[in-house]
């Protein structure tokens, strides 16, 4: 009895030791990096607004960042079309911290449509067209195609109060006539850049480069 109980700790034994042994040689798992180095870190272009927005940092002599010194920031604009803008930021993107582009759509009021909604076919249109006509109304057009096709068009007005005469007439006359403002867009461009506060006496004159040009301070917040 006492033979098998000193039988089985030898095996035990001789198990535990067989186990440490083979852990400590195993063979080390290799050891990988994230990035190797001189790798530049990945952008998606998802996270880059490469239409309205161009970033250009400069490089420094003294290893400084943004956050060493304080900055100073300024919008120059408007540029008519992005082409413009390209001499400008020639000039300037060797002295400043950062510099974009931004492409900003205006608009504004063009004046006022009357006319008299799209029928549901260019026949009930015309059949319309036929009673204005009966009416002694004949300045008016049948639209042909497009998004406002079988529309009856009744003018195109710059004043307010002449709109509104002429759509009073139509609706006195039992026309279901309406009024639209028209509205104009168009893209402009702007420059915003930064510079470091004590580099702000020797900043290029943009006027210098384009005289249509207005240049004004504003919050560095970008």
């Amino acid at each position: 009895m006492i033979f098998i109980r000193l039988l089985f700790i030898l095996v035990l034994l001789s198990n535990i030791g067989l186990y440490i042994y083979s852990r400590q040689n195993l063979p080390k798992q290799p050891r990988f990096t994230v990035v190797d180095e001189g790798i530049s870190k990945l952008v998606l272009l998802s996270e880059l607004d490469v239409e309205n927005t161009i970033w250009e940092e400069t490089d420094t002599d003294n290893g400084e960042t943004e956050q060493d010194f304080n900055q100073v920031c300024y919008t120059a604009g408007v540029f008519n079309a992005k082409s413009e803008i390209q001499p400008v930021m020639d000039a300037l993107k060797n002295d400043v911290i950062k510099i974009r582009t931004r492409k900003v759509i205006s608009t504004q009021e063009a004046g006022f449509w009357v006319f008299i909604p799209a029928l549901t076919t260019r026949e009930e249109a015309l059949n319309i067209g036929r009673l204005l006509s009966k009416n002694g109304i004949k300045d008016y057009y049948v639209v042909t195609g497009g998004e406002n096709e079988n529309t009856i068009s009744l003018g195109l007005y710059r004043d307010r109060q002449n709109a509104n005469a002429r759509l009073e007439s139509l609706l006195k006359r039992g026309f279901n006539a309406e009024k639209q403002i028209r509205v104009e867009q168009w893209p402009e461009f702007w420059l915003d850049y930064a510079i470091a506060s004590d580099q702000v006496q020797n900043l290029v004159n943009i006027k210098d480069i384009n005289p249509d040009i207005a240049t004004n301070q504003v919050e560095c917040n970008w």
